[in-house]
């Protein structure tokens, strides 16, 4: 399901990069320990899927301890426009509300201009001082071919 609501980004991203991010999201299991898979279903198939992190300093993308955040959301391309990525990202906005948690923040890729519209009509608002760069994240050196990842915020009082 992850590959499928990915695969159209394939060549957004230079390849070792996408086959790694690829890689690093199906592997659900290194996340088990650290946070909660959620799952969104449609007639007893799997639709869509998000982790959430109760403390995003946990995911090891340079969040501060005490926020909240997630990743990894993806939807199936053919369950889309059925509001499942907007319901999935505020259900985990409200997890983090349910822990009095004053902040979500979470990390896209500029080319991801569907999630980053969504995002924002959360209320989600762009915090640079968070951006990373993905071949970093991955591990991988690439150079000049690098995508940036960029971070957002979402503060809990004001909404």
């Amino acid at each position: 399901m992850i590959a499928a609501a990915f695969a159209q980004y394939r060549h957004e991203a230079p390849a070792p990069l996408f086959e790694a991010y690829l890689e690093q999201s199906r592997n659900l299991a290194a996340r088990w320990h650290i946070a909660e898979v959620l799952v969104a279903e449609i007639d007893g198939r799997i639709a869509g899927t998000v982790t959430f992190f109760a403390d995003a300093s946990s995911e090891g993308m340079g969040l501060p301890e005490g926020w909240a955040g997630f990743r990894t959301l993806a939807v199936h391309p053919a369950a889309r426009g059925r509001g499942i990525a907007r319901a999935l990202s505020r259900t985990c906005v409200e997890a983090a509300r349910a822990r009095n948690t004053r902040t979500v923040a979470i990390h896209t890729a500029p080319f991801m201009r569907t999630a980053c519209g969504i995002y924002e009509q959360i209320g989600f608002r762009r915090c640079p001082e968070y951006d990373l760069r993905f071949a970093a994240v991955l591990g991988l050196d690439l150079g000049a071919h690098d995508v940036p990842l960029i971070a957002y915020r979402l503060d809990l009082a004001d909404h």
